[in-house]
């Protein structure tokens, strides 16, 4: 399976939680040597967040992707997209944003709704104790609803690209919470495969996992070799909320891919 190192599929503006412009990402990718990029900020959401994209402002969003493709045409291609964080419910919000009209829509998991209050998924670790916390400590009936809502979000079939997979993981240092060898585990994230298979979905290597104490890339090593055995398209991302990590370890994720058989399975 061939790899495209030069496109970075996932990044932020500061439309929603980055910390530069749009012209800003397009002029680091160029001198980085991509030829594409897809700006994808997050995605309005009906409630106050530290990173969400506002609602008001999708309009401005739009104009300044259309400005800076027109700036860079020759230069570099930019695709407008967005990242798409499924909440179930509020799907009729999630269409209307959909319904605007998107080139590439990555859809990710980011929290859970646990006693009628949302708790993050990928926040800080005080923020994932608590969601643990919702879950009465049983850290298998949490990844066991956060699989089966990334499932539910792809069966929609409303998204091209499954993004950061297994970012529960993010504080996961040293197996801390979970154990990735767990049965259980393992079979919840067969089945995710088998969905974004079956629905003709992208999924990404998100390489946003070396900058969180993690310090490896979303999925893991033995992840990515399943949805290669499945023929599950393959794109790479930085999910860079900066200039300076656009790009980064696309080489070190191109040869997971190309040497999925020497993968291992930790």
């Amino acid at each position: 399976m061939n790899i495209d190192t030069t496109h970075d599929h996932h990044m932020h503006s500061v439309f929603s939680d980055g910390s530069s412009s749009i012209e800003a990402l397009a002029d680091a990718a160029v001198k980085k040597g991509l030829s594409r990029i897809t700006i994808t900020d997050h995605m309005p959401l009906p409630f106050d967040t530290r990173y969400a994209m506002a609602e008001n402002h999708i309009a401005a969003y739009r104009a300044s992707v259309g400005t800076t493709r027109e700036k860079y045409i020759g230069r570099l291609d930019i695709d407008m997209g967005i990242e798409m964080e499924y909440v179930p419910e509020y799907q009729s919000w999630m269409d209307s944003i959909l319904d605007t009209g998107w080139e590439v829509a990555i859809i990710s998991v980011h929290r859970l709704m646990v006693n009628d209050t949302y708790r993050m998924v990928n926040g800080t670790v005080e923020e994932f104790d608590l969601l643990l916390q919702g879950f009465n400590m049983d850290i298998q009936a949490l990844y066991r609803a956060y699989y089966k809502t990334a499932q539910a979000a792809f069966e929609t079939g409303r998204f091209d690209i499954a993004g950061h997979l297994d970012v529960l993981k993010k504080h996961n240092v040293n197996q801390t919470y979970f154990d990735e060898s767990d049965p259980v585990y393992r079979d919840l994230v067969l089945e995710t495969l088998d969905t974004i298979r079956n629905q003709g979905m992208k999924m990404e290597i998100n390489m946003g996992g070396f900058n969180h104490p993690v310090g490896e890339q979303y999925p893991s090593r033995w992840i990515i070799r399943e949805a290669v055995n499945r023929r599950i398209p393959i794109v790479l991302s930085s999910d860079s909320h900066c200039p300076d990590t656009l790009g980064q370890h696309f080489d070190r994720a191109a040869e997971m891919v190309r040497k999925k058989g020497a993968i291992s399975a930790d």
